[in-house]
């Protein structure tokens, strides 16, 4: 099983989340949600705020039990250059799960505005084909 879980303030990554969603046919669903069983890929994702991760995105990260999770693949949205990448990343190897080589990262996009332009769109269907493929 495969799931995607997101945390969005401005709508952008929960934009990206739906997007990834409808390529790999996974609902997206907010962090809110728990998993339930097995999940053998799940994608996580959301933005950076002030150059940080949103706390309640870590909590996540953090509470997830690697006996549950085989794979993370990261994705996120932000503003500038920054992603969620390596805060995420620390966390999970902490945790002692696996964060997949292949992650997404949408730049340049502004708050509330969810403009994901042809490009982006291209990139997110490249991304998902290329992690159902590994």
């Amino acid at each position: 099983m495969d799931a995607i879980r997101y945390y969005s303030r401005t709508g952008n990554t929960e934009k990206l989340a739906n997007m990834l969603g409808n390529q790999l046919k996974i609902e997206a669903k907010s962090i809110d949600t728990p998993l339930t069983g097995t999940v053998d890929r799940l994608y996580l994702g959301g933005g950076i705020y002030n150059l940080n991760v949103d706390e309640r995105l870590k909590q996540f990260a953090r509470n997830l039990d690697p006996k549950q999770v085989k794979e993370v693949f990261l994705f996120g949205t932000s503003g500038s250059l920054f992603t969620v990448g390596k805060q995420l990343t620390k966390i999970l190897d902490q945790k002692h799960i696996k964060v997949a080589k292949d992650h997404l990262y949408l730049h340049g996009l502004m708050p509330k505005m969810g403009n994901i332009n042809q490009h982006q769109q291209a990139e997110i269907k490249g991304f998902a084909k290329e992690t159902v493929t590994e």
